[in-house]
């Protein structure tokens, strides 16, 4: 049988078996990626090799550098597609969330862990390596922290316009998000034994918490701003003020 001769594609490369040049390195691309993937999360990225990955993926190391520059480079690609997807899946979960910083919280937090234990592998990658890699990586986790933080500082003060200036929301987001990280790491740990609505209970609590004290901070400053008021312009009766002077 006369064999077919590779058809060069619109674009100028060669076609094999109906797949592009451009094609054919997609695809190695995504095969590597996953076994990067695959390989971060069964050792941890301090005991990962180029070679690994290779083995995984069942390609030569010719293409592992076709598509990343050493493994540091692969994890950080794994890091980027993991965290993109986590961050449109809490973004999903808020936006069809009843507004109430309640309903808000088991949302996002329920999104969070039901993310991770829907792909065991993700935890090594984000919650444990992506702190400990190297500076660049911690870096770079640590921003993404940021972005979860403005999240939940932006529906906060949606919430609570009123709230009082000075009032430094932002750190307190960050320890919540820090307790929420541990949490995660730990059930991951222990094998996810404990249901979704469990893990969820443990860091609600804190959550449950924050809107308390939002709420009495708001009450506080509203009661000491009607003094400052009345303490200004006093009415008869008022601050042992006989009714009789106060003409």
């Amino acid at each position: 049988m006369k064999s077919t001769a590779p058809t060069p594609s619109s674009s100028g490369s060669r076609v094999y078996r109906g797949a592009s040049a451009e094609d054919r390195r997609q695809q190695r691309h995504e095969r590597l990626l996953e076994a990067a993937f695959e390989s971060f999360a069964r050792h941890g990225i301090a005991r990962t090799t180029m070679r690994d990955i290779c083995a995984v993926a069942r390609l030569t190391d010719r293409y592992f550098y076709e598509s990343f520059r050493n493994t540091e480079d692969a994890f950080e690609a794994v890091y980027q597609w993991q965290k993109t997807q986590l961050m449109a899946h809490l973004t999903q979960a808020l936006q069809d969330a009843p507004r109430s910083l309640q309903e808000l919280a088991k949302a996002g937090l329920r999104a969070f862990f039901e993310f991770m234990k829907e792909d065991k592998r993700r935890a090594q990658v984000l919650l444990i390596d992506a702190f400990s890699a190297n500076q660049q990586t911690s870096t770079k986790s640590r921003a993404a922290m940021g972005q979860y933080a403005t999240l939940v500082n932006q529906i906060a003060q949606e919430l609570y316009p009123k709230m009082p200036p000075g009032f430094n929301l932002e750190m307190l987001t960050w320890g919540l998000l820090g307790m929420v990280l541990q949490v995660g790491i730990n059930w991951a740990q222990n094998g996810y034994q404990q249901p979704v609505e469990e893990v969820m209970s443990y860091t609600l609590f804190a959550w449950q918490g924050l809107e308390a004290w939002i709420g009495r901070m708001i009450s506080d400053a509203k009661e000491a701003q009607d003094l400052r008021r009345r303490a200004t312009d006093p009415k008869p009766g008022e601050f042992g003020i006989p009714p009789n002077l106060a003409d």
